[in-house]
């Protein structure tokens, strides 16, 4: 039965449907059509190799609550065009493999697990944390394939528009002038090096003792750099601090590499595979102030009384460009708008459409109107040498400030339990590095007598 006739059906005699009838599994006959109905995409490179290495994970993780109900055959729907164009491959960086087995790294993700806001149900949480997800991802990531507006009705370029995602690889894509002109992104290695301007290397006396840049080069002028820190993966980790903070929660989880070395390895280790999970690391993850965005998402933040005032508190999606990448410009009132905040809202409404799932208050779909920035919430934020004591013949400590820093305190009054639960082994990592580089905090023997202890 075509979704023409059933709308004439439905007109005809005054029938209501279910929110959800033509969603998720069923969302192929229904208003949000199918993979198939779309244009196809453009291609770039040659297509996945006949022989790979395809995803693994060394510790064989349990399969997460996420695959009950997100199934392979809705991720290659809403996902056609990812890779360049050429479609899920387990051969290349976006696969339903992939993203099952980063999303096993992260069990809270797409689940109803430790969500305690009675907004929504459960069933309606582990969508929206969906939606909010690949809605960044088609911004960060995505097609973004404005003619088909232009080529289609409204619905129906919207259906296409947005399963564009994961289909560029690397920042500036499909061909990135951070590469090769001659290896322009168009393979996962061709990342492994870069020009001047794909370094991102950020640099202080602190960033630099933690996260230091690999300053290794190749005999290739065109580019020569190996310690290149732009935007990899499906949200686009980037930069020396975040490489380097993903790396050190992969040692945790049992899982060594050297990204601050080859950076590259995000797009191509594949046991396990690191471009979703680095995003999926990234989506999880708070770095105070900020807190997670799927923390947001499912309420498990404090948004401080004036914010919540104002209707911005609870399981909201709003906040979340304000992380990724500081966007807070609202939504266009045409489609499919420019980037920025306004793509990512939009997105967030047609992957919430898909799976039947709620968007949320519309005010607070933006960050525009939120009184407080997540910045300026009072709160502590980082370990810092205890100033109050280090003028002291006695140890060296280390308090909660409330400023920000790369070694962090997770306020119990604002972070899930889990976090702060981090908070002891955060602060001896941060006596330690008193007594390994006092000076980057401006400290010496003679005026922090402590380091004399």
């Amino acid at each position: 039965m075509s979704a023409q006739f059933v709308a004439f059906l439905l007109i005809a005699f005054n029938l209501s449907l279910p929110a959800n009838a033509f969603n998720g599994a069923n969302a192929s006959v229904g208003l949000f059509g199918n993979a198939s109905s779309c244009p196809k995409a453009a291609k770039f490179g040659k297509g996945p190799p006949k022989s790979c290495t395809i995803p693994s994970d060394p510790n064989n993780k349990p399969a997460s609550q996420l695959e009950s109900w997100f199934t392979r055959e809705m991720f290659e729907d809403l996902f056609p065009f990812a890779n360049l164009g050429w479609g899920p491959s387990s051969c290349w960086p976006y696969s339903y493999d992939a993203f099952k087995i980063a999303s096993r790294y992260f069990p809270e993700f797409g689940t109803s697990l430790n969500v305690n806001n009675t907004v929504y149900t459960a069933d309606e949480n582990k969508k929206r944390d969906l939606a909010a997800f690949f809605a960044h991802a088609i911004q960060e990531t995505g097609e973004n394939n404005n003619y088909l507006y232009t080529a289609l009705p409204d619905q129906e370029a919207s259906n296409c528009f947005y399963r564009g995602g994961f289909y560029n690889w690397f920042e500036g894509g499909p061909s990135s002038n951070f590469l090769n002109p001659e290896t322009p992104g168009h393979s996962p290695t061709d990342g492994n090096s870069c020009t001047s301007a794909g370094r991102y290397c950020s640099a202080s006396d602190q960033i630099t003792f933690f996260y230091p840049c690999s300053n290794s080069t190749i005999s290739n002028p065109a580019a020569p750099y190996k310690g290149c820190y732009f935007g990899r993966g499906g949200i686009q980790i980037s930069y020396n601090y975040n490489y380097g903070q993903f790396q050190d929660w992969l040692k945790s989880v049992n899982i060594t590499v050297d990204l601050l070395k080859e950076p590259n390895l995000v797009m191509t280790k594949m046991d396990p595979p690191l471009a979703i999970m680095a995003s999926l690391w990234f989506y999880m993850t708070p770095q105070p102030p900020k807190p997670a965005m799927h923390d947001i998402l499912m309420g498990n933040w404090n948004s401080g009384a004036q914010n919540s005032a104002a209707g911005y508190d609870g399981p909201i999606f709003g906040p979340t460009s304000l992380i990724i990448n500081n966007e807070c410009s609202g939504e266009d009132s045409k489609n499919p708008g420019g980037p920025g905040e306004s793509r990512r809202i939009k997105a967030f409404k047609w992957f919430n459409g898909y799976f039947g799932s709620p968007v949320g208050p519309e005010h607070t779909l933006s960050c525009g109107k939120m009184p407080v920035k997540l910045n300026a919430i009072p709160h502590y934020q980082s370990y810092q040498p205890d100033w109050s004591s280090s003028w002291k013949p006695e140890r060296c400590d280390c308090a909660p400030a409330s400023y920000g820093g790369l070694v962090y305190y997770f306020d119990p009054n604002y972070y899930p339990a889990s976090f702060v639960a981090q908070n002891d082994l955060n602060r001896k990592k941060c006596i330690e590095t008193v007594y390994a580089n006092p000076s980057m905090y401006f400290m010496d023997k003679k005026n922090s007598l402590c380091l004399n202890y």
